[in-house]
Formats: structure tokens, sequence, C-alpha cells
């Protein structure tokens, strides 16, 4: 008995004289932060190489606190600054074994199996992060990622590359484009990220109302303008005529510059988009070329002897004429697919508070600060 004593005494006193020891290794030696601050600024800096070097001198303290992130900042510089795929293995793989936690774990396994998978196209790899991290424009980004996918077609990173080229183009409102390289994306078999689902469909949708409805209208515009010049109407233009168009569309404009404010006033939170102020300065503007063309149908040849059905059909070709330039007004905006959707919404809503007999509803100060502060679902319609 006297002896299990002494033996849990002595353990005792090991403890207690460890633990000023564990106390001081938990407080970093003032080198090491030193070595540390160092790194980190040479990191911010772009002085890649520098923050490699300091980094492999705090990783041989290893009991140092620092030295965990030394270890996981190795492995994002050899992946993403310097580029030496299997550095970055070494040191993601230590930063697994040793520093990771429950939440990490799983995403370095990923990020480690990944950079394995392109080893053997280190140089294709080496490509790929360059471009990304040169910031040097989309236009720049898409032409060197094109070129890259054609010099290696079989890239493990593929579909990282054609991801990044869809959102490239649509930042460059080159939808079609942005289409395809998604739809490419979609089609390798490879499983897409929400994120990357969404801004498919948003380019699929812009792709079809520009492409396929687009033709249409251009197509019902420039119809309707050829069958007007056919039937020769400056043979039947007096300049009183051209003094009554003057005054219509001067009438026309002054009524929207009157209407403006009303517009400003309308209570416009609740709405998923923004609509510009240029859009709807453009739809007043180009209605005036809507009034030139009404003004040029009705005194076509084709009409000189059918007053009646003039009165009949000029009232479905304006509407016809009109809902095509709007249409093509719309989808040449960035957000074009998404103000086409909710246009009819907005429309109805415009309407009804313009109709009020107190006027449109005021902003609260409540929609004011969410506007202000960003709150989602109350972007204002018309972007002051």
């Amino acid at each position: 008995m006297p002896v299990r004593i002494l033996l849990v005494l002595l353990a005792i006193l090991c403890d207690l004289s460890s633990a000023p020891r564990a106390a001081r290794a938990a407080e970093d030696d003032p080198a090491v932060s030193a070595l540390q601050q160092k790194a980190q600024r040479a990191y911010i800096e772009k002085r890649f190489a520098e923050a490699i070097a300091l980094n492999l001198e705090i990783a041989e303290h290893p009991e140092s606190p620092a030295r965990r992130y030394a270890v996981q900042m190795l492995g994002t510089l050899y992946e993403d600054n310097v580029v030496d795929v299997a550095a970055a293995i070494r040191w993601d793989r230590e930063f697994l074994e040793k520093y990771a936690d429950v939440r990490q774990a799983a995403f370095y396994r990923q990020k480690i199996a990944t950079l394995e998978q392109v080893l053997p196209q280190k140089d294709a790899f080496a490509t790929y992060q360059k471009i990304r991290f040169a910031n040097q424009g989309d236009e720049v980004l898409v032409k060197q990622f094109e070129a890259l996918l054609k010099e290696h077609p079989d890239f493990f990173l593929k579909d990282r590359i054609q991801a990044e080229l869809g959102y490239a183009y649509a930042r460059m409102d080159k939808h079609k484009q942005s289409y395809l390289a998604f739809q490419a994306l979609a089609q390798s078999g490879k499983p897409m990220s929400a994120e990357h689902m969404k801004a498919y469909q948003a380019a699929a949708l812009h792709f079809n109302e520009t492409s396929g409805w687009g033709f249409v209208a251009w197509g019902v515009v420039l119809g309707l303008w050829g069958a007007v010049l056919l039937g020769k109407p400056w043979r039947r233009i007096t300049r009183r005529a051209l003094w009554k168009l003057l005054i219509v569309a001067l009438a026309w404009v002054a009524l929207n510059v009157v209407r403006l404010p009303s517009f400003y006033k309308i209570e416009t939170t609740g709405y998923p988009i923004v609509i510009p102020d240029t859009v709807v300065y453009m739809i007043v503007g180009f209605n005036l070329t809507v009034l030139v063309w009404i003004f040029l149908l009705r005194r076509g040849s084709l009409w000189a002897r059918r007053p009646r059905t003039l009165r009949l059909v000029s009232p479905v070709l304006v509407t016809v004429m009109t809902t095509a330039v709007l249409y093509l007004i719309v989808i040449c905006q960035p957000n074009g697919p998404q103000i086409v959707d909710v246009f009819p919404t907005v429309y109805h809503r415009w309407v009804e508070d313009l109709r009020r007999p107190d006027g449109p509803k005021v902003p609260s100060a409540e929609a004011h600060e969410n506007k202000a502060v960003g709150v989602p679902g109350t972007v204002p319609t018309i972007a002051h």
C-alpha cells in the first residue's frame, strides 16, 4: 500500500511539473509569431515564394500552435499560387491527418482526391490555376479557357472550366455562349450544383427568348415596316400632316415626362428584379417610332379606298407592333428574361397604383430602410 501511495504522489508531481511547460507551449514563441506575421504580409502582397519559405520555417516548430495554420497555408499556396500539385497533396494530407476537425475532414479528403486525379495533368492544371488567378477580365479569361480546352480536351477539371465559361459569358451578356457552356456541363455526366443549375436555366431562358421569340419579334417589326413602305405612304404626306405628327410626338413625350414622377412614387418592394430607369426611357423613346409607323400606315395606298377596313385592322396592327417593339427592348437588357417574366405583374401593379384616387402609394420608411440595406425580396422595380 505505501508503495502505491508513493507512485500516485510521484505521478501528481510529474503532472504539476509538466503543466507550466504545456502552458508555455500553448503560447507561441515570439520568433514564430513574427514569422507568421511576415508570412501573412507576404501572402497579401502576393510574394508567394517568400510566403512559402516563411511557412516552411514555421512548420519546423512542431509544438507551435502557429504550425496548424502554416500547414494549411502551404497546401493552399502550392495548389493555387505556385502550383506544385505533389507538394499541395503532401501538405493537405498532413493537415487532414493532424489538424482537420470533423467539418474540414470531408472537404480535405475530396480536395486531395481531386489533386491526385490532376497530378498526371499537372501542366494543364498549372495553366488552369494561372488563368483563374490572373484577374485579367472576362474576355481574356474566356479566350484562355477556350484555348486550354482545345489543347487538353480530356482535362479532368473540364467541368469546372465549362462552369467558369458559363458565368463569364453571362457577365458579358453573351447568353447564347453561356447557355452552350452550361449545356456542355450538363451533358458531361457530372452532377451539377444547385447554383450551376440555376445559372443554366437562366441562360437557357435568355437564349430561347432572344434567339427564338426575339427572331419572331424582329420578323414582325420588319414585316410590318416593309408592308407600310410598300404602300408608298410618302405620296400622301402633306405639310399639315407632318405638323400633326410632330404635335402628337411632343404630346406623347410631354405626357410621359409628367407621369414619370408618379412611377417613382409607386411602392416597389417585393419585386425580385430591378427594372432600370433606362428601360422606361427607352420604351418611351421607341414608342415614337411606332407613332411614325402609324402615321405612314394610314397614308398607304392600300387603305386609300378602304377607310373602314383601316379602322378595324389598325388597332390590331398597332398592338402587335407595339408588343414586338417592347419585347425587343426588354430582352436586350442584361436581366431581360426576368423582366419579361415579371413585367405583367409589375405593369398591373403600376396601373392599380396610378388609378388610386390619392395617387400612387408612397413607400414607407421601413421599405426605404429595406432598400438601403438590401433586404431580399425588397428590390425596387425602378433602379434610381
